[in-house]
């Protein structure tokens, strides 16, 4: 069959459909709230929708139907009904429930459709014809109403970043602040704190997103999350003392969304060193002890880095080799026995590296200034991936 063929045969199909519904048209209020009904009995979430608006909704759909029936084009057209699902969506209509609606409206239509038919003595295999063509619309609009949800689903996800984006930059605008917070949950008098993870495609960091979104909401107060220059940023309501994670996730103090920048400030600075030092899990810049400390001073850093170190590294492999073993040596709290089993090597040798870094460097780890520059030093030399010895 050629597509004139196919054209020819759909409009003749549809006029059957046309005579057999324009008996019923003057009874479309009848139909529309039977539908209604219908779908509040087998839909329960119905309930919670006006039954006006249902049952308004509902004729305009049928009105649609028997128009294009009666037209020149009587296949299934999209912006048909796109018009009138964004409509719906604007009322708040669950477009899950409308994609359902239609399929179970489709069914009771045809009913009327078959019972008409067969008052006519109209043939079994024309009856049947007229299902597929019933089906075929169904399945067209249904196919619509996904295609709406995702258009808002896209939409709502662009504006639900534009909006956590100006938040954490302080740069919305005061006066519309309110409105736009509402629109995607966010609630301007409970504290959020912000959460900050690096973002890839992968399962591990969507499973964590999941995580966070599951186990960090407070009663009806839900996470809001979206992806900005490569990071997960999620403004959490609640955030439970045991949360584990694959990988580190930057939290920023609680505050006020519209306080959120610098909220998302210290969660991203939490990241960065988490991401440095190879931590793992939630954590904050309490939590990270002295690493945020290591931020501070580059220009003096660099220079009392060539003061005390550069001694060493000036001997090269055996210069690292005691920058490695004093580095292991304040990994273990400065006990001899466990640093010579991590790096297995005698007692005596780690005593021996340790006291040699004091010779050459002019450190004396046993004094608590000299401790504290020594861990600052090489702790910085570690993150700058300068001395893989110091790994």
């Amino acid at each position: 069959m050629t597509d004139d063929d196919r054209a020819t045969r759909e409009r003749e199909i549809a006029a059957q459909i046309a005579a057999l519904v324009a008996d019923a048209e003057p009874q479309l209020d009848v139909i529309a709230a039977d539908l209604t009904a219908l779908y509040r009995k087998r839909i329960p979430l119905y309930d919670s929708i006006a039954h006006e608006e249902v049952q308004r909704n509902t004729r305009a759909l049928l009105d649609i139907v028997v128009w294009r029936l009666s037209s020149d084009t009587p296949a299934a057209v999209e912006h048909d009904v796109a018009d009138l699902v964004r409509q719906w969506a604007g009322q708040k209509i669950p477009l899950e429930l409308v994609a359902h609606s239609i399929q179970l409206g489709a069914r009771e239509l045809f009913k009327l459709i078959r019972h008409n038919a067969m008052k006519r003595d109209l043939a079994t295999s024309v009856i049947d014809d007229m299902q597929d063509v019933v089906w075929e619309w169904a399945t067209s609009y249904s196919a619509v109403v996904n295609a709406v949800m995702q258009e808002r689903a896209v939409s709502g996800a662009t504006r639900r970043a534009d909006l956590i984006r100006q938040l954490i930059e302080g740069s919305y605008v005061p006066s519309s602040l309110a409105e736009n917070a509402r629109e995607h949950g966010i609630a301007l008098d409970h504290p959020y704190r912000v959460a900050c993870v690096s973002w890839n495609e992968t399962s591990v960091v969507s499973d964590v997103r999941a995580m966070l979104r599951i186990r960090c909401t407070s009663g009806d107060r839900a996470v809001v999350d979206a992806v900005i220059d490569n990071h997960l940023v999620a403004l959490l309501p609640a955030l439970p003392d045991q949360l584990d994670a694959p990988v580190p996730i930057g939290i920023g103090r609680a505050g006020a969304a519209a306080e959120a920048r610098l909220s998302f400030d210290q969660a991203e600075r939490a990241l960065h060193l988490a991401e440095s030092f190879g931590r793992t899990g939630t954590l904050d810049l309490v939590a990270l002890g002295p690493l945020p400390l290591l931020e501070m001073g580059d220009e003096a850093a660099d220079q009392l880095a060539d003061m005390h170190l550069s001694p060493l590294i000036e001997r090269g492999d055996a210069g690292r080799e005691i920058l490695g073993t004093v580095a292991a040596y304040l990994d273990n709290d400065r006990r001899v026995d466990d640093t010579a089993a991590a790096l297995f090597v005698h007692r005596n040798t780690v005593r021996n590296r340790v006291a040699r870094f004091g010779e050459l460097t002019g450190l004396d780890i046993d004094r608590t200034s000299d401790l504290v520059l020594a861990w600052w030093l090489l702790t910085r030399e570690r993150a700058s991936g300068q001395d893989s010895t110091l790994e």
